[in-house]
Parts: structure tokens; sequence; C-alpha cells
């Protein structure tokens, strides 16, 4: 632990906010500061149940594989405790039925495993270990901002507003905003002068409508079903199997198309998705919740790394720097990656690399490139739709068209397949999917008549 050194005393931070992000983050700092305080306004988990400051807590969450990697390095015994309490243990390739773009994904051992579990049981794990650690404490509380040296440039900590009753001011030598989507910041930084980040942002407009089930007795051969769309249709689901003998449900739908939250409409709509089995698969299952709805309107990136100057001391992570389409189930991954990338500055010792002042530059950075890495190919996704409204890249008609072939292929070439998985784990950068070797199996076959024609549509779309 690093009390103190030439690079300046670090013995106490802060971190706004007890999600997921601010677990990790607090887990982090802990290995860095004397002491570490977590301020969540509606309480850290204390039982796997959903939270009230976490709405998409009762929908279906996706830990990719490098998360789950990431997290059993912070947390050594979390594995094996989330697979005792219930946890279901899957190779991505074998395990999930995936329909996807039309067809069916080819079934393989692709050797990417993963756990299938609700949220709640997810983060009510990581904060029991959290609250193990002796240098950590958790106050319930609202931030109402943060505190300044006289100068306005340099962070000393936040004012928050104990629940307790009364207010207080919590000096640091470091403060994090893991606050979320609806983080303050913003706000913050204009009325001291430092002026709003420049906002990247994707109106998709997701909504979701889940429930728990209990499977009735039979054959399945999955442990994940998923159907999603491909344009212009705009129904999805997802079927987990999750601790305690239950299946997590959610059917989502995109742009006006909502699911019903009434028995009747809520098979109905199962049963008009582009293939039938999950409505065979709910038809005969125990309801064991009400239907919880949740609106995730648009994808919004903040890009802190811009802003300059921007205060000492201070760091933005989580959703309160971006936040993701849920659908493509990035955003834990994201945060674990940026909690690895929080460790890695802290423990820099080049010339200026771990002074705390100048650090905001040196993780922002880094928190871009991870962000950048996940919303290329999530809104380039959205953006099949032309009712996606954002700034559109250039060479998107090529780029949908290639991506296309390989979900098309996916149904059948499993060598393609696992490239494509492991860049959906995060395991690999997206431009992995560009190499020699899967260029040649997306265009090894001679193209058909029509697929000639489309490739020259293609080209002259991307050189107008």
């Amino acid at each position: 632990m690093a009390h103190s050194n030439f690079f300046g005393a670090r013995h106490h931070a802060v971190v706004i906010g007890g999600s997921v992000t601010g677990l990790l983050a607090a887990r982090v700092l802990a290995d860095h500061f004397e002491s570490v305080t977590l301020i969540e306004r509606d309480g850290v988990a204390t039982e796997p149940k959903p939270r009230k400051g976490v709405p998409q807590g009762h929908h279906v969450h996706g830990l990719l594989a490098k998360g789950q990697e990431i997290l059993s390095k912070l947390f050594p015994d979390l594995v094996p405790a989330l697979l005792a309490g219930g946890a279901i243990a899957g190779d991505m390739g074998r395990d999930f039925s995936w329909h996807d773009f039309g067809v069916w994904k080819v079934r393989f051992d692709s050797g990417i495993g993963g756990m299938l579990f609700t949220r709640p049981y997810l983060e009510y794990q990581i904060a029991e270990r959290l609250r193990a650690r002796p240098n950590v404490r958790i106050l319930e509380g609202a931030v109402d901002g943060l505190a300044f040296d006289a100068d306005r440039k340099r962070v000393t900590g936040v004012r928050m507003r104990p629940k307790s009753d009364g207010s207080a001011v919590l000096t640091a030598d470091l403060t994090i905003d893991a606050s979320g989507r609806g983080s303050h910041t913003p706000q913050w930084l204009e009325a001291l002068g430092f002026g709003t980040p420049a906002e990247s942002i994707v109106k998709f407009n997701v909504m979701y409508a889940s429930r728990l089930y209990r499977p009735v007795p039979g054959r399945i051969d999955w442990k994940g079903l998923m159907i999603t769309p491909r344009p212009p249709d705009k129904k999805m689901a997802v079927v987990l199997a999750v601790e305690g003998n239950r299946w997590l449900v959610t059917l989502g739908g995109f742009f006006g198309v909502r699911p019903p939250t009434d028995e009747t409409g809520y098979l109905e709509f199962a049963r008009t998705l582009p293939v039938p089995d999950v409505y065979r698969a709910i038809a005969t299952a125990e309801p064991l919740t009400p239907i919880a709805t949740h609106n995730f309107p648009t994808s919004i990136r903040r890009h802190y790394d811009r802003v300059r100057p921007f205060p000492e001391r201070f760091l933005v992570m989580g959703d309160a720097f971006c936040s993701f389409n849920p659908i493509y189930a990035q955003g834990m991954t994201v945060t674990a990656r940026e909690a690895m990338a929080l460790d890695h500055v802290l423990r820099e010792r080049t010339v200026g690399g771990a002074d705390l002042d100048v650090l905001p530059a040196r993780f922002h950075s880094k928190v871009a490139d991870i962000v950048d890495s996940a919303w290329g190919p999530a809104t380039a996704e959205d953006f099949r739709y032309e009712e996606a409204v954002g700034e559109r890249p250039s060479g998107m008609t090529l780029i949908h068209w290639y991506t296309g072939r390989i979900h098309e292929r996916c149904a059948h070439d499993t060598s393609l397949a696992l490239a494509f998985y492991r860049v959906m784990h995060m395991i690999d950068p997206p431009a992995a999917l560009f190499r020699p070797s899967v260029i040649a199996r997306v265009l090894r076959k001679l193209p058909t008549p029509v697929d000639r024609v489309s490739i020259r549509e293609v080209m002259a779309g991307v050189h107008r």
C-alpha cells in the first residue's frame, strides 16, 4: 500500500457512487491509499436484491469474459463464491443458443467461459468483499458538490449530506466520480469555470420488460437463449439460467416498440419473435415476480479526456464517463477494464506519472481508449436502423456489409464465430475482425451475382 512517496501523499481517497463501478474503484484505491471512503445515496448492497438506485437491476446483465478475468484478479475468491451460491457456468459457443441477424449461430466448444447470474447477486458479492477490507468505509448519503482549494484548481474532497442528517466536508487526496449516468460533474465543472465536456449522443430508445420464472423440468440444451433482431425488426429477447434454479427473462423493443406488462401481452410479444423458442420456454414456466420495466433512451459519451484544463486530483469513470446501449452487455466489463487502468496509472513511476495532480489527463486518456473499443462497434450496430439519431461515422455502409456477412457466416463457420466471440468478450480488440485470416473467411467463396451487385453498390456508397 502506497501511503506517501516522492510523488505526494496518498492518505485518503473518496469514491462517489456505490454501484459496480464505485465498488471496483474503491477496491483498487484500497491498494494505494491509507483509507478509502465510498459514498452511496441509496446504500450499498447488503442483500442480493435490486436496489432503488439501480433500476436496471431487475433486468438481464452480462459479464463478458474479460470482465470476469479482471474481477477474479481483484477478488480471487469471487468466482468460486458466485458458483457455490448458484451462479451458472457456461461456454459461450456451446451453452448459448443465439438467433442473431436471421440465423442461429453455430454451437461448438469455444473455450470462452462465463457465468450467468442476476446483477444484484453479483453486486452483493462484490460489496461483501469490499466491506471486509479494513481500510474501506462505506457511507450512506448524498454528495452535493466538490470541495476545492483556494485557487479552485484542485479538488480537495466532497460536500455531502449523510443519511443521519446535517452536512459534512470530506477531504481527500483523490476523488472519483463513479455515480453513473446521472452524474452531476458536468454541472459542477461549469459552475466552477472549467466548462462542460463535449458529448457524443446516439438516440436508440430501448425498452425492457423483465421477470423471473421457475422453469419446469424438461430437456433444454442451453443455459442462455437469445433472440436479437436483424433490422428493420425491432424485437429482442434473452432468457438466462441464474442462481436459485430460475430463469431471468428480458423482452425488449426499440424505437417505440414496447413489450407489454400484462400476462397475455407479454406472452404474445414472445410469440411474435422471429423464432418461437423463447415463447415455448416461458409459456409453461412459472412466473415468480411482477414484470419490471426499464427505458434507456440514449447512449451518452462525455469527452472528459478533451476538457482542458481539468481539476487536479479528480477522476470520472464508468457510466458517468460513457453510458452504453445495454443490449450489447458491455457496461460492466468496460468498467472493470477502467478499474485496471486506474490501478495502472497509480502504479506508474515515470516522471510525473504517479503525481496525483496530473493523474486526470493520464487516466481519462486511457478510459477514452477503452471506451473507443466498445463505443465504435456498438454504435455501428445501432446505426443499422434509420431511426437511430446521432453523428454517423463515414464508411458505415461498408462496415455494415462486412459485419453483416460475419453475422450470417457465424451460422456455420466455427473459426469465424470464435473470432467474433473473442472480440465481443473484449479478449481481442475490434481490429481483430479485420485480420487477413478473418477477411479471407468472410470472403472465401466466390460471390454470387447478387453478392457482386451488393459489393459494387456498397463501394459506390462509400465513395459518394
